[in-house]
C-alpha cells in the first residue's frame, strides 16, 4: 500500500461519515453559531451512528472544527469564518481539564483535513444551500465556491445557468491554475448539454489566451474532441499540437494525437506514437490509457492495403502533415521580415475607369486599374523571389496566396507572420478602397476586384470583435451587392447575436427568394423580436416550406450530426439544417419562448411538399 493511501472503509462506516457530515453542515448552515455547534457535536456524531465506530477518545471538537472552517456561511459573504486552533498550553476543548498539548494536540494532528476534503465540505455546503441562496453565491461569493455553485447547477440539469456562471468566472479572474481548468471541464460539459457546440467553441477559441497553461490545453483538448466528431482531424491535430506546447506531460495529449492521427490516415505515426505515450500511461496506473494504447502501439492498418496504394496514401499523409505543421520557423521568420518592411514602403497608386453601365439600373461602375501580375505558379513562400520584386507584396493575388499558409498561432513565429501579413493586407484593402470613387462599388465580374473581395471577407470573418465583423461584412456587401462571396449569411447571423434586429430584418428582406437558411430563419427571429407576431408566422410558413428542415433541427432538444460533405451543403437537405442548427441555436435560444413559439407555429402551418 502506498504511504498515501487509505485502506477501503465499509460501506456502514462511509455511510456513517457522510451522514456526520450532512448533519454537521445543516447545523452550521442553519445558526451559523460555532459556540451552539460545538456544544451538540456529540450528539451530532452520536445520530449520525459514528459513536458505534470510534470510541470516547475521538476528538470529535477537533473533526467538527476542521467542518466548521472549511464551511462558506451565507452571513459571511459565503466565506469561512476560521477557527484558530487552541494554544499549546490552553485548557484542551475536550473538557478533560489538561492543557492541550499533554491531551488532545497529537490526536487533532491525525485528523486535520487536506484540501480536497475542505473541497468536498463547500460542495456539500452549496448542495444544501437554499435556491436564494445559491443565487447570491454565484455572484458574491468567492470563485472556489461560486465554481461549486456553477458546478452544482450541471448537475441538477441547469447548463444554462452554469454556462453564465462559468464564464463570468473565467472572464473576471481569481482562479488558480486548477480551479481554472476544472472550469474549462464544466463549461465544456455545459455547452454539450445544451447542445451549443458551436457557441462552445468561440467561447472556447475566446478564453484560450487569457488561461493560464494547464486551462488552456484542457481547452483545447475540448476543441480537439469537437472537431474529431465533425469529422475534421486536420483542425483536431493542429488544436492539440498547442496544446502539448503548453502542458507537455499531460496524458490526455498522447491519447488525443493517436485518434487524431489515425483519422488523418498516419496509422504509422499513430503506433508510433502510441508507443511514445505507453511508458507514461504505465507510470501513472491509468488502466484505460494503457489497454487503449497498447491496442495502438500494437496495430498497423495499412498492412489491409495492396503495396501500390499504402505509397499513394503515404504520400497524401505527408502532405497533409505538412500543412498541419506550416512552414518551416526559417522561412516565416524571412518571409515576416520581407512583410515589415514593406509596411514602410508606399503603396502604389490605384486609380478606377467607368466600366458598362449595370444592366438594371444604368448606374455607372468602376473597374480598378492596378498593374499587377497573376502569381498563378508562384511558390508565395519563395523569399529571394520577394525580395527580387518587392512589389509582389502589393499584389492582391499574392497575398491571397500567402493568407493561405496564415494559421493557427502554434508559436511566436508563426504569430508574427500572422500578424505582419494582416497588416499589410489591411493597407492595402484600405488604400484601393480609399481611391475608389464615392458610392462606387466592385463588381464580381470583373475579375481584378475578386482578390480583394475574398480579401476583405477573410478579414471580417477572423474579427473577434462583433461589431468589427460586422462593419467588415456590411462593407463588404455594399461594394458588391449581388453578394457573390455569401456574405450576407454571417452578416445577419451577427447582427441577430448584437441584438440589431431591425438591420438584420433589412438584410433578409434584401433578398426575399433567398434559400439561405441564415436569410429565411434569420427574418423570423428578426420579426418575432421586433414584435411583429403575424408578419413572423408568415415567415415561417415560407420559411418551412421552402426549408423544412432547418425548422425540424432548431426546435429539436437534441439531435446527431447527419453525415456531412466535406466539400459543401445540400441546399434543403441535413446538412444545412444541421449547420444552422449549430450555428443559431443558442440565439433563438436567448430570446424568451422563441422555440416554443416554434414548436406551436409549426403545428398550424401546412405540410411542405416532399
Amino acid at each position: 500500500m502506498q504511504p498515501d493511501e487509505l485502506p477501503e472503509i465499509p460501506a456502514e462506516l462511509a455511510q456513517a461519515i457522510h451522514a456526520f457530515l450532512e448533519r454537521s453542515i445543516r447545523h452550521i448552515l442553519r445558526h451559523e453559531d460555532a459556540e451552539r455547534y460545538f456544544q451538540d457535536i456529540d450528539e451530532i456524531a452520536r445520530h449520525s451512528g459514528m459513536t458505534t465506530w470510534f470510541d470516547d477518545q475521538m476528538p470529535w471538537w477537533a473533526i467538527g472544527r476542521s467542518v466548521w472552517n472549511a464551511t462558506p456561511l451565507p452571513s459571511k459573504g459565503f466565506r469561512s469564518d476560521t477557527l484558530p486552533p487552541p494554544r499549546r498550553n490552553d485548557t484542551c476543548p475536550c473538557g478533560s481539564g489538561k492543557k492541550f498539548k499533554r491531551c488532545c494536540q497529537p490526536l487533532e494532528n491525525a485528523h486535520a483535513m487536506r484540501l480536497a476534503e475542505e473541497v468536498a465540505i463547500a460542495g456539500m455546503a452549496v448542495a444544501l444551500f437554499t435556491q436564494q441562496q445559491r443565487q447570491a453565491a454565484a455572484k458574491q461569493a468567492p470563485p472556489m465556491v461560486r465554481l461549486l455553485v456553477a458546478e452544482h447547477e450541471l448537475e441538477h440539469n441547469h447548463p444554462g445557468k452554469a454556462r453564465k456562471q462559468l464564464l463570468a468566472l473565467l472572464d473576471n479572474g481569481g482562479l488558480d491554475e486548477e480551479q481554472q481548468t476544472h472550469a474549462v471541464h464544466l463549461l465544456g460539459d455545459a455547452y454539450e448539454a445544451m447542445g451549443h457546440l458551436n457557441a462552445g467553441e468561440r467561447a472556447m477559441h475566446e478564453h484560450i489566451p487569457g488561461l493560464k497553461p494547464m486551462a488552456a490545453a484542457a481547452a483545447l483538448h475540448w476543441l480537439t474532441s469537437q472537431a474529431l466528431e465533425d469529422n475534421r482531424p486536420a483542425d483536431a491535430f493542429a488544436h492539440l499540437l498547442y496544446a502539448e506546447h503548453l502542458d507537455p506531460d499531460n496524458l490526455i495529449n498522447g491519447l488525443l494525437k493517436v485518434v487524431s492521427l489515425r483519422a488523418l490516415g498516419a496509422d504509422g505515426e499513430a503506433q508510433r506514437t502510441a508507443q511514445e505515450w505507453l511508458p507514461l500511461a504505465q507510470e501513472v496506473g491509468d488502466q484505460q490509457a494503457i489497454e487503449l494504447l497498447e491496442e495502438q502501439a500494437n496495430s498497423t492498418y495499412l498492412e489491409a492495403f495492396p503495396e501500390d496504394v499504402a505509397d499513394e496514401e503515404e504520400d497524401v499523409q505527408d502532405d497533409n502533415i505538412l500543412q498541419l505543421f506550416g512552414p518551416d520557423g526559417a522561412t516565416l521568420t524571412a518571409i515576416t521580415e520581407l512583410l515589415e518592411k514593406a509596411h514602410r514602403q508606399a503603396l502604389h497608386p490605384v486609380h478606377f475607369e467607368p466600366g458598362p453601365p449595370d444592366s438594371d439600373d444604368d448606374q455607372s461602375r468602376w473597374v480598378m486599374i492596378m498593374t499587377y501580375r497573376d502569381p498563378d505558379g508562384i511558390d508565395p513562400l519563395d523569399a529571394t523571389l520577394i525580395r527580387r520584386d518587392p512589389d509582389l507584396l502589393q499584389n492582391p493575388c499574392f497575398l491571397e496566396a500567402l493568407d493561405a499558409h496564415a494559421g493557427l498561432a502554434l508559436n511566436d513565429k508563426q504569430a508574427a507572420f500572422n500578424k505582419a501579413l494582416a497588416r499589410q493586407v489591411d493597407r492595402l484593402i484600405d488604400h484601393i478602397l480609399a481611391a475608389l470613387p464615392a458610392g462606387g462599388q466592385l463588381p464580381w465580374e470583373w475579375l481584378e476586384h475578386r482578390p480583394v473581395l475574398r480579401l476583405m471577407m477573410e478579414c471580417a470573418l477572423e474579427q473577434q470583435d462583433l461589431q468589427a465583423s460586422i462593419d467588415g461584412l456590411s462593407q463588404l456587401l455594399a461594394l458588391c451587392p449581388n453578394d457573390n462571396l455569401g456574405a450576407r449569411a454571417p452578416l445577419i447571423n451577427n447582427l441577430l447575436r448584437a441584438g440589431h434586429d431591425a438591420e438584420a430584418l433589412a438584410i433578409a428582406e434584401q433578398y426575399p427568394e433567398d434559400h439561405l437558411a441564415e436569410m429565411r430563419y434569420g427574418r423570423v427571429l428578426a420579426l418575432v423580436r421586433l414584435s411583429r407576431l403575424h408578419e413572423a408566422e408568415q415567415a415561417l410558413q415560407a420559411a418551412y416550406a421552402a426549408l423544412p428542415k432547418v425548422l425540424n433541427y432548431l426546435i429539436s432538444e437534441k439531435r446527431k450530426p447527419p453525415k456531412l460533405d466535406p466539400h459543401g451543403i445540400v441546399i434543403g437537405g441535413n446538412d444545412q439544417a444541421w449547420y444552422y442548427r449549430e450555428d443559431m441555436r443558442d440565439v433563438f435560444l436567448e430570446t424568451p419562448g422563441m422555440i416554443g413559439w416554434l414548436e406551436s407555429t409549426k403545428k398550424r402551418l401546412p405540410q411542405p411538399r416532399r
